[in-house]
């Protein structure tokens, strides 16, 4: 079996560095980081728990709470999170609580209670609820893809990134706007990209405000149930809708579907945007907010990984960036 040594000598660097690698450290720069994981998988070197149990025990996992995995955006997020918990060690557990306070509340106490070792989590409301009997759990938190108020996190700047899409509409000549949005979810996107609007002299009009109740993005049936009552609003001789920011990668490519299947005709017909860019969003060739996934993920797991103390709260905002696709224009232009 590879030891840490064999790792060192074919990464090239000492023994010490290596450590730092499985602990996680902020000091090592991404190329030597690559250089030891590549070493750690040649060799099929797997990290000895013991070395990371310094006081008490260590139950090697890490607990994982997203909203869902029907998102292709979670699904990477949690692919990543296994890859750095790999490399330190240790292993994640995964739950999901479908956007429901009450079954995110039950599924936290769940995991502290098998003794996990630190919180990647996505929460919802009910994050100011649990607060204060996480931090007396000393159980290290990491907010993800949202600001936290309470915990350290990781963040995207949703709202530079509905301002872009808003941006990209209004260059592009339009100016009959709408969104489709999850409520309770997404205000924060519909917010900026409506203000965005409104600084130009535009608006959204009410009728072309679409919100999916808070939850139902998560029920698959129910789900596209109302999007298909959307698409048909849509595609009524009366809308005036030309250009439309959607949620997520999802629920962008099944309206399109929708609408093409109706008759209508991208970009031209109306312009379309969503948020994440995920592997589906590339494929299909819509234009979509990319989030840094790899980057979101290490910076988790260093929050979780060094037990930093919660009265100095650490917030990473991550710039997000537009890459536009077919979907809301007529040429390929690869970014804003």
């Amino acid at each position: 079996m590879a030891s840490i040594k064999d790792v060192a000598k074919k990464a090239g660097v000492s023994t010490a560095t290596v450590s730092r690698v499985l602990n996680n450290h902020p000091s090592v720069i991404p190329e030597t980081r690559k250089a030891v994981r590549d070493a750690m998988d040649y060799l099929c070197y797997v990290p000895n728990k013991s070395a990371f149990q310094l006081t008490g025990k260590c139950s090697g996992l890490i607990g994982v709470v997203l909203p869902n995995l029907v998102n292709p955006h979670f699904c990477e997020l949690l692919a990543t999170f296994e890859e750095e918990a790999r490399y330190i060690g240790k292993s994640v557990i995964v739950k999901t609580h479908q956007n429901q306070p009450q079954q995110d509340k039950q599924l936290l106490q769940t995991l502290v209670g098998m003794g996990i070792d630190g919180l990647l989590w996505v929460p919802t409301e009910a994050e100011r609820e649990l607060a204060e009997w996480l931090t007396i759990t000393n159980i290290p938190v990491a907010v993800v893809t949202q600001v936290s108020r309470f915990f350290n996190s990781v963040s995207i700047n949703e709202s530079k990134g509905a301002e872009s899409i808003a941006e990209h509409f209004i260059h592009t000549g339009h100016t009959s706007f709408g969104f489709i949005a999850q409520d309770g979810v997404d205000n924060r996107k519909v917010s900026a990209y409506s203000k965005k609007i409104t600084r130009h002299g535009l608006t959204v009009a009410d009728e072309n405000q679409f919100w999916i109740p808070k939850g139902e993005g998560e029920k698959i049936s129910e789900h596209i149930a109302t999007l298909d009552i959307i698409i048909e609003k849509l595609t009524q001789p009366n809308t005036t809708c030309s250009c439309l920011l959607i949620y997520n990668d999802v629920a962008a490519n099944y309206v399109i579907d929708g609408l093409k299947k109706k008759g209508l005709s991208l970009p031209q017909d109306i312009a379309i945007a969503s948020f994440d860019n995920t592997l589906l969003a590339q494929t299909k060739k819509i234009t979509s907010v990319a989030q840094p996934i790899n980057e979101i993920a290490h910076l988790a797991f260093q929050m979780v990984n060094h037990k930093k103390k919660q009265d100095n709260i650490e917030m990473y905002e991550i710039v997000s960036r537009l890459i536009i696709r077919e979907s809301s224009v007529n040429i390929n232009i690869t970014a804003l």
